[in-house]
C-alpha cells in the first residue's frame, strides 16, 4: 500500500467517529438508531490511534449535531 493510501484510510478512520456521532445526534427521538450510531462510533473510535482521539471525536460529532431549541 502507498503512504498516499494510508494516509486516505486514516484520515477515514478519523472522519467516521465525527460523522457517526454527528447523525446520532440529528436522529434524537429515535433511540434505537441513536443507539446503534453511537455504538458504532465507540467502536470505530476505538480503533483509532491515539485511543481517546477517537472517543473525543465521536463526542465533539455529538455535540456539534445536537438540535439546540430547534425541532
Amino acid at each position: 500500500m502507498t503512504p498516499g493510501a494510508v494516509g486516505l484510510v486514516r484520515l477515514v478512520f478519523w472522519l467516521l467517529p465525527l460523522a457517526l456521532g454527528y447523525l446520532a445526534a440529528r436522529s434524537w427521538g429515535r433511540p434505537r438508531l441513536v443507539l446503534g450510531l453511537l455504538l458504532a462510533a465507540a467502536l470505530l473510535g476505538a480503533w483509532v490511534k491515539p485511543l481517546p482521539l477517537g472517543w473525543a471525536l465521536a463526542v465533539l460529532g455529538f455535540a456539534l449535531g445536537v438540535p439546540l431549541g430547534r425541532r
